[in-house]
């Protein structure tokens, strides 16, 4: 049994979402990780940075959370083998916490969007897309007010954009919708949609399923 982790600060509000898609999977053991707390490396094999407002995204989404001592501790957790996925808002503590490049300025529109978007996979991401998958299309949910992602030269060396909107929504460069990037024997992935939202059969929408089910699969093995 292979615990996941999802980390909740206050203000988080996709946490429960993403438990409960990780309590159906098998051989999974699925943890609430409160921001306080330290991650001890090698504890979680996955763990998910919900989307939400963390801590009411005072002075800038991310910028409070990205001081926690969960958030200190995880390079080391994920150099030691950690797999981390920030969605929405914990993309953007992610960029704040600089374990990924870049930045999130607000929608090309200057509105929140709300509604499916179509994706293309792009690249291979270990454990969350395997060669297979590539140019596969996937409809996921998006919900964000800042999800331009824009980046320099130098940053877009550092990263891979693993998925693409089809359509793009918000004006992200090179319409892209998430990255990734390998940090010893872990990795960290980025993205606006929210894979979590799109995982359930009650739902009838099960097109996020993929990436659990690929990370079940590979890490598994």
């Amino acid at each position: 049994m292979s615990t996941w982790g999802i980390l909740q600060f206050p203000g988080s509000n996709s946490d429960w979402d993403a438990y409960r898609v990780f309590e159906q999977l098998e051989g999974v053991s699925p943890e609430m990780h409160w921001h306080e707390d330290k991650i001890s490396a090698g504890k979680y094999q996955v763990m998910i940075i919900p989307g939400g407002f963390s801590f009411g995204d005072y002075l800038r989404a991310g910028a409070i959370a990205k001081l926690s001592h969960a958030m200190s501790s995880l390079p080391e957790a994920i150099e030691k083998g950690c797999h981390v996925m920030g969605i929405c808002n914990g993309f953007q503590i992610l960029l704040e916490s600089r374990l990924l490049p870049g930045v999130l300025q607000v929608n090309q529109n200057l509105k929140f969007i709300s509604k499916r978007v179509e994706c293309e996979i792009s690249e291979k991401a270990f454990p969350w897309f395997q060669k297979k998958d590539i140019h596969q299309k996937l409809e996921l949910p998006i919900a964000h007010g800042f999800g331009n992602y824009q980046l320099s030269p130098v940053d877009r060396s550092e990263i891979q954009a693993v998925i693409k909107y089809v359509e793009n929504p918000n004006g992200s460069k090179e319409n892209i919708a998430g990255i990734y990037r390998k940090m010893g024997e872990g990795s960290v992935m980025g993205l606006m949609p929210h894979p979590e939202r799109a995982s359930l059969a009650d739902l009838k929408h099960c097109d996020g399923s993929l990436f659990w089910q690929n990370a079940l699969e590979v890490l598994k093995a």
